[in-house]
């Protein structure tokens, strides 16, 4: 329950994810699962939360992106809808060392965390009046 714990402690949740067949990895689906239950004691329950997928392919993780924020919606989390990450090519933004070498994904991934960080203010400002 470790687990539980540490969400209920967060403001805010950022989902990054890569694909497989379409869908989110299995740890993480049962991550989100673990922390849905006891049925009325989701630790997810109004925690502001953004998505970001990732893929080697050139859609960049549509489907688990879809996917994950249909359980979202029903696990009452309050996801942040522009701008939308889908993030193609990922081999692509890192050079040998692994560090980042795409400026135009710097450059996104900036306004992204900036877009999250006001969405997260916004979202638990309103929680606590």
């Amino acid at each position: 329950m470790e687990f539980r714990e540490r969400v209920k402690a967060f403001d805010g949740i950022l989902f990054v994810t890569p694909e497989y067949n379409r869908s989110v990895p299995v740890v993480l689906k049962n991550a989100i699962d673990v922390g849905s239950r006891p049925y009325r004691k989701s630790v997810w329950n109004g925690k502001p939360g953004a998505v970001m997928s990732v893929s080697p392919g050139m859609i960049g993780g549509f489907g688990a992106n879809h996917h994950l924020r249909q359980s979202l919606v029903f696990l009452n989390v309050p996801v942040l809808q522009q701008p939308e990450a889908y993030i193609g090519n990922a081999s692509a933004l890192f050079d040998e060392s692994s560090n980042l070498a795409s400026d135009s994904f710097r450059e996104f991934g900036t306004k992204f965390m900036q877009a999250y960080a006001l969405w997260v203010e916004t979202n638990t400002c309103s929680k606590a009046q």
